[in-house]
């Protein structure tokens, strides 16, 4: 294209929704490290019993379509000018064409169609044991319906017909749904394979609660916050979620959507703005439930960057190369999702890790010397102990400490990373 820009070339993103799909345990095996299997013949009959299963609606969207040369001329506004040979390859091509894949990315993102299972998903893996009584998951659902009615993603992304209780029952009707019944009434959760599976339902909106859910995580620890304060703490924690999820704000936009986060909250007993300070509801209301809910979505993806940042800590400067640093929080991933019961394939996901990395490197919060081994600055610790303190459990915060420093030990008493 960049020596014959004649046929002009756009990206249409098109996002397709699926409730369920065929190879979801196969992708999540994967995703755990199995080796990728070769298909074979005997494959043909487990598919034929996998599409006896209901597979529900598949919907599609089309983002907004990105123009290669309205981007270009915005990236590299020369680009029409310069001399390309016929192997020549522009010093700008490379970053160029990262930034190319993010807005598709982005784009995408903002096409999303919201499904029931995506929501039910969300709000179940949102509980300590997978399972809310039927009656609290329908409050939970309406208010998720009723959030993203009030602070749209954006204008693409389309959400499901019906109310908390018409989403249990089509959910319920694709068997991904358990029920339990006791005299206090019915109990829905998820089974231990369907919990596995539902990741990935979740996993497909995460980008859309991220932000509402970094909010409420806020008002876990905190029972008030100042505008000023929210800013703050969010700001320094966005641009990480922001890498990660392809969230489409920038964050000179960050200001004007948190307010309107707040202001939702607000409205929905979320939380109270009193004297110019947001307040958290009582600790035993249904309320403060509510946020604790929402607030669970995000949680492992503040815990995986904590955990990064405390084994940089504990190792030291300049003796982990970031390859090494994505080892360590690969393994110390898989521990503690034993002691915690974390069963997200997600959670030790190396790419995630490795992407991570690369955001604290492009944001220059690590710096890589001639050896190839990272250094950062001396106030990361406080800086990222004070940010950590505003999101996670004192609990957790205290594990992966000690997780953290075990494996720093035997790092530093074996041969070094490379």
């Amino acid at each position: 294209f960049l020596r014959n820009s004649r046929m002009p070339i756009v990206f249409v993103p098109v996002y397709i929704g699926y409730e369920r799909v065929l190879e979801g345990r196969t992708y999540l095996g994967e995703l755990r490290g199995a080796a990728k299997k070769k298909e074979s013949i005997f494959d043909i009959f487990k598919v034929i019993g996998a599409l006896k299963q209901r597979f529900g609606q598949v919907s599609v969207n089309f983002g907004e379509p990105i123009k290669l040369t309205e981007f270009l001329d915005h990236e590299q506004p020369d680009w029409r000018t310069q001399e390309l040979g016929p192997v020549f390859k522009p010093a700008w091509l490379n970053e160029t064409t990262h930034r190319l894949g993010e807005r598709v990315a982005r784009h995408l993102n903002e096409a999303a169609a919201i499904n029931p299972v995506n929501l039910v998903a969300l709000a179940l893996l949102s509980t300590a044991k997978h399972a809310l009584d039927d009656q609290a998951l329908a409050r939970v659902l309406d208010l998720y319906l009723t959030l993203l009615r009030t602070v749209p993603y954006s204008p693409h992304t389309t959400l499901p017909d019906g109310d908390g209780r018409a989403l249990i029952a089509h959910v319920k009707g694709m068997n991904l749904l358990s029920e339990l019944s006791d005299a206090l009434g019915k109990i829905l959760y998820l089974d231990e394979q369907n919990a596995v599976l539902m990741t990935y339902y979740r996993n497909n909106v995460l980008h859309i609660f991220a932000l509402p859910s970094l909010l409420a995580c806020f008002f876990q620890s905190s029972s008030r916050m100042s505008r000023e304060q929210i800013l703050r703490y969010t700001r320094a924690l966005y641009p990480y979620l922001q890498s990660e999820l392809f969230i489409r704000w920038s964050l000179d936009d960050l200001d004007d959507v948190i307010d309107q986060w707040l202001t939702a909250f607000v409205d929905q007993g979320l939380l109270r703005f009193e004297n110019g300070v947001y307040l958290r509801p009582a600790p035993s209301s249904r309320a403060f439930v509510m946020l604790t809910v929402l607030s669970r979505a995000i949680a492992q993806t503040l815990q995986r960057f904590y955990m990064a940042i405390s084994l940089l800590l504990n190792s030291g400067q300049h003796t982990l190369t970031a390859e090494g640093l994505e080892e360590l929080c690969t393994t110390m991933a898989q521990r503690l999702s034993i002691l915690h019961g974390l069963n997200a394939p997600e959670f030790f996901d190396k790419s995630l890790f490795r992407h991570f990395i690369q955001t604290l490197l492009d944001q220059g919060v690590l710096r890589t010397d001639a050896a190839g081994k990272l250094s950062y600055h001396d106030m990361l610790g406080d800086l990222a102990e004070g940010a950590a303190k505003r999101v996670l459990p004192a609990e957790i915060r205290l594990s992966i400490r000690q997780v953290a420093l075990h494996r720093s030990d035997e790092v530093i008493g074996d041969a070094p990373i490379a």
